[in-house]
């Protein structure tokens, strides 16, 4: 009995030391992205089973000892283990680990799935990602992070279009675009404005370019975005989604604390790549200082003061002959951007809110308020929950006003572009002093020289205005019928309201004045009548779905998932456009304001789709998957007999490091996958039946357009449709695999797919014979093949110190297998003699131009006045396709700091420049100072010898040299066309570091004086570094003014530069 009191006792006390020695610790765990708290994070002393949960607050408290360990572990999560020493409060931060073994990704119709599960690549980029550089639009947010995704902002201008492209072009005469859906609805990406009569894609006159709608979402209001590459991740949401779809999921209130969240941002902007001009020759022409040319092929500058510009009253200006330094730069103002957002959220167990406001007030690099971008957005999202069933709603405004000026070629009797003036300001002109264009040595009568006009007149007297309202949202109800179904009902909804209108100012200089013919060369500018064109557009679609969604665990070892479902979707468009030129009254932009005609247009478009779906999901312990899927669609832009399709798809993913049990070997995860899809695409309404137009009879001396005397009358259309037309096919296989090493530190994710587009349907052109100018047929087939790779590490993670690190590699390669018999090629786009085309056995897309002519060993054939003569076919210059798409995004956190930076590598391609044929012909260009333009025999050239019957028997040396008086011509496309097209088809390749942020966590100590949880400061830049190659010092080849689809792929003519970003933002949470 003693020894048992004994042994009592020392228990008892041992149990008291113990005690003695632990300690409580409090805490509180928030989300790396918003700095929310995180409720229900499980807080466990390593090695044991003693843990607790955070509270709705995200607050724990825990007895621990001192040589105690905390591990924080959390549902999507990255875990963190903590030493606890002698500290008595620790306040945790956890993040989104996209290398974490069990994370829920968003797939199609926004079900959440494991990612380990998915026999396919699935990306998905945070919300804190996303808003690093305080980015205006979605797009900007995620250039660089993703592999396989092609992203290109494809103007310069605040709110411009933007383009993305997954895995490659596929569709000829299609929409390549991906489908963008937010919280599980489909809406709208097309480019308002593109109805009017004006600003058509493909068009090198009058492009204005007010964005695409992708534009008008607020990153703010993003929680993630996740890219679904492949047929078999999207073929559940239809024909739409044949070229892939961006899942938009936004972000939503939590139970807990009332939370508001500020952000505000300012930034400048600044001309990024300017061309690199020749800066020896000054204004004239062949070696000529003629004072009215647009040119710089005069004499050399030598810096002596002679006059110059136009003769006015008998006086004339005079300054020094030398170039003006910065003369193309000093043509940009800086521009500011201002962007300010507000959210508050917050809810209980059973309902939830989240409201948010956002405006952005931009104002770009052009002088004045030509180029403004305007949007504010207002969203509301809340739910609720009543037993078995959740009401969840989403409502989105979007109010955008924005001015763009027009870009491309001078339109006969309109005018030109700010652009093309400027490109056309010879080197040794101060621009500068052309501000003032009231002048009487800059104005109308008197500019410099007749063959083009004041850009500061294009800018201020010509313009656009255009202003959008925009709402979408979508309601969903959830009933669970029973713990392994649930029953859901979503209508989404998306309707846009745009008016817009576009003015030019007449321009006429007076007879007899310096631009009117009274110059040095007596040539008269054509006179700029002057027109306004103002219209307005209304798009709707409504998007209805209904899914019964079953879970259900049949043993201990397999499980099942299943979707069946419906959707109904119906779109339209509607638009109304008037037009006139010749204006009566000056600067009054009113159609009223002439006695021509008014030209009117009108569009009216309606296209619905009923599809139905199902998918499986077999599971089989925690490491086989198998999903099976199907859907058919039926479309009502395809012929009755067509109408209908059926596309199946399949994924297995096998997570080998589970199966095998490979822990011991540091191995994390090991999945192997693989998938195989089909997609279908209809086409756009109205292309099945001959259609009627209103009827225009040319005649010896004019055209006839009716009605004529109130009589109308109508033809059949040039365009002759296709009554049995099919819907495109897409087939897509697809294998890949991931593997993860040290507890999830290092991660590759690569993937290999090849895609076969068949039936494609497009216009080809037709004999003149046939009545008609082009049909629509099936046709083609396109392949594209690539391969992907994600490479994550994180080669430090301390308590104060994170260094993660993610590179992308993707290399795309598309070829044309297929076109309609007897087609040798389908041009795409072109400008001059130089074509973007489509041929078979070649990548979609290469560029053909004039060439020289060759000997037999290769030498270039001369003609008798030294210039190389034109081969009799158009040669082949390359492809638009990139070789390879790299990035590097890199994060390091350091206690209260963050650096992280991403840089974007694009690797080969071509692409025409505008800009680089204008500044060829005006000799502005660099490459323009071969031999410094002094007489020149072209090198490896020959001459033919021909005999009495003018038949070639040989080759000769050439001795015949190039004159300086022609040296011009041979940079034209006219003179010089064998050689011209070598300086305007460009090497597309660059580097850019896309995005750089310096952020600092303010002291807790300074966001408690202002009742805030946390608060952030944050240096940005976007775009602030682009390299390009030695042969382009001309553009940034990101830019285009050919729209933001396929055709921009020919490249660009005579648009904006490119720009960049730097500023601060400031971030509070409350």
């Amino acid at each position: 009995m003693k020894k048992l009191l004994s042994s009592l006792f020392a228990l008892l006390a041992l149990s008291l030391s113990v005690f003695a020695q632990e300690r409580a610790v409090t805490g509180r765990v928030t989300d790396r992205a918003d700095k929310s708290p995180l409720p229900g994070v499980s807080v466990k002393i390593k090695g044991t089973s003693v843990g607790t949960q955070t509270n709705v607050d995200g607050k724990f408290s825990i007895r621990v000892s001192d040589n105690a360990t905390l591990v924080f572990t959390y549902i999507g999560y990255g875990s963190q283990e903590i030493a606890v020493g002698t500290q008595s409060s620790i306040d945790v931060v956890l993040g989104t680990d996209a290398k974490q073994l069990g994370e829920v990704v968003v797939t199609a119709l926004g079900m959440s799935r494991e990612k380990k599960t998915l026999g396919y690549s699935s990306t998905q980029v945070n919300s804190e990602e996303i808003n690093r550089a305080a980015p205006t639009n979605i797009v900007s947010g995620i250039q660089g992070k993703v592999a396989g995704v092609d992203i290109s902002s494809t103007s310069g201008s605040p709110g411009g279009s933007s383009k993305v492209i997954l895995r490659g072009f596929s569709s000829i005469g299609g929409n390549n675009q991906p489908l963008y859906v937010i919280d599980g609805v489909p809406v709208n990406n097309s480019r308002p404005g593109d109805a009017s009569p004006v600003g058509s894609i493909g068009d090198l006159s009058e492009n204005y370019d007010f964005g695409n709608a992708a534009n008008d979402i607020n990153p703010n209001d993003i929680e993630s975005i996740s890219i679904l590459k492949g047929a078999a991740a999207s073929s559940l949401y239809g024909s739409r989604a044949s070229n892939g779809v961006i899942l938009i999921t936004t972000k939503k209130g939590k139970a807990g604390k009332f939370k508001i969240d500020f952000s505000s941002a300012a930034s400048f902007t600044n001309v990024s790549i300017v061309p690199n001009l020749q800066d020896v020759f000054g204004q004239g022409w062949g070696k000529e200082n003629w004072i009215a040319e647009n040119g710089s092929w005069g004499p050399k500058l030598d810096g002596q003061v002679r006059p110059y510009g136009s003769i006015v009253d008998g006086e004339q200006l005079s300054r020094p002959f030398s170039a003006v330094n910065d003369n193309f730069r000093n043509a940009f103002d800086t521009g500011k951007e201002f962007n300010n957002n507000i959210a508050f959220s917050g809810g209980n167990e059973s309902s939830t809110f989240h409201f948010s406001y956002g405006n952005i007030n931009s104002n770009g690099i052009l002088p004045g308020d030509n180029d403004l971008y305007k949007r504010n957005t207002l969203t509301l999202n809340g739910s609720t929950k009543y037993k078995a069933l959740t009401l969840s709603a989403s409502a989105n405004y979007v109010g955008k006003n924005t001015r763009a000026v027009q870009t491309g070629q001078a339109v006969s009797g309109v005018g030109s572009s700010f652009y093309e003036d400027v490109l056309q300001i010879p080197i040794s002109y101060p621009f500068a002093d052309l501000k003032d264009y009231n002048n009487k040595f800059y104005n109308i009568d008197n500019y410099f020289t007749p063959y083009a006009q004041n850009p500061y007149y294009s800018i201020y007297e010509n313009g656009s205005r255009f202003k959008s309202d925009r709402f979408y949202g979508n309601v969903d109800l959830k009933l669970k019928a029973t713990d392994w179904l649930s029953l859901q009902f979503q209508q989404g909804a998306d309707v846009n309201n745009v008016a817009d209108k576009i003015w030019n100012a007449k321009n006429n200089p007076a007879p007899g004045s310096w631009a009117g013919g009274g110059n040095d060369e007596g040539y008269a500018r054509q006179e700029s009548v002057g027109n306004v064109i103002e219209g307005s557009e209304r798009y709707y679609e409504f998007d209805s779905k209904f899914n019964a969604i079953f879970n259900k665990k049949i043993s201990n070892d397999f499980q099942f998932n299943g979707l069946a479902g419906a959707n109904f979707n119906d779109r339209g468009l509607r638009s109304s456009y008037t037009g006139v030129e010749n204006l009566a009254i000056p600067g009054f932009y009113q159609i009223n304001n002439t006695a021509n005609n008014p030209v009117s247009t009108g569009l009216e478009s309606e296209r619905r789709l009923f599809g139905v779906y199902a998918s499986a999901t077999f599971g089989y312990k925690t490491w086989a998957y198998l999903t099976l899927n199907a859907r058919n669609d039926w479309s009502s832009t395809l012929p009755e007999a067509n109408r209908s399709y059926f596309y199946p798809g399949a994924n297995l993913s096998l997570i080998v490091s589970e199966a095998l049990d490979l822990s011991s070997a540091k191995i994390s995860l090991l999945k192997l996958r693989g998938a195989y899809g089909k997609t279908g695409s209809d086409t756009d309404p109205y292309r099945i039946f001959n259609t009627l137009s209103r009827t225009s009879v040319a005649l010896g001396y004019g055209n006839i357009t009716f009605p004529i005397d109130g009589v109308p009358g109508y033809s059949v259309s040039n365009v002759l449709n296709n009554s049995s037309l099919k819907p495109e096919i897409s087939t897509e296989t697809e294998v890949g695999g991931e593997i993860r090493f040290f507890n999830n530190r290092v991660g590759l994710d690569a993937s290999y797919y090849n895609r076969v587009t068949d039936n494609q349907i497009l216009p080809i052109v037709t004999p003149p014979s046939t009545g008609v100018t082009s049909r629509i047929v099936n046709f083609g087939k396109i392949r594209n093949r690539g391969v992907e790779l994600a490479l994550n590490g994180t080669p430090v993670k301390t308590q104060n110190v994170t260094w993660d690190l993610g590179y992308t590699f993707s290399r795309n390669r598309n070829k044309v297998l297929e076109l309609p018999n007897g087609l040798d090629k389908v041009v795409l786009n072109s400008a001059y003699d130089a074509q973007f085309v489509a041929q078979v056995g070649q990548p979609l897309g290469v560029f053909q131009a004039p060439v020289p002519k060759l000997d037999p060993q290769g030498h270039i054939i001369v003609a008798s006045n030294g210039f190389p003569v034109v081969a009799d076919n158009l040669g082949s210059y390359g492809s638009s396709q990139r070789d390879y798409i790299m990035g590097l995004v890199n994060t390091l956190r350091v206690k209260d700091f963050t650096l992280a930076f991403t840089l974007d590598y694009r690797e080969g391609g071509l692409f025409y420049s505008g800009t680089a044929d204008l500044l060829n012909f005006v000799g502005n260009d660099y490459k323009t100072l071969y031999n410094d333009r002094r007489t020149f025999i072209v090198p490896n050239s020959v001459v033919e010898v021909k005999d009495a019957a003018g038949k070639v028997t040989g080759y000769a040396e050439n001795t015949t040299a190039i004159s300086e008086a022609n040296v011009s011509s041979y940079y034209y496309t006219s003179q010089g066309k064998a050689v011209a097209y070598q300086n305007r088809i460009l090497d597309k390749s660059y580097f850019k570091l896309r995005d750089v942020t310096l952020t600092y966590a303010l002291p807790k100590s300074f966001a408690s004086k202002i009742k805030a949880d946390r608060a952030t400061l944050t240096a940005y830049g976007r775009n602030l570094l682009t390299w390009l190659p030695r042969s382009n010092r001309t553009i940034d080849p990101e830019v285009s003014n050919f729209g933001n689809d396929l055709t921009s792929e020919f490249g660009e003519f005579r648009t904006g530069p490119s720009t960049r970003n730097f500023g601060l933002s400031l971030n509070l949470t409350f």
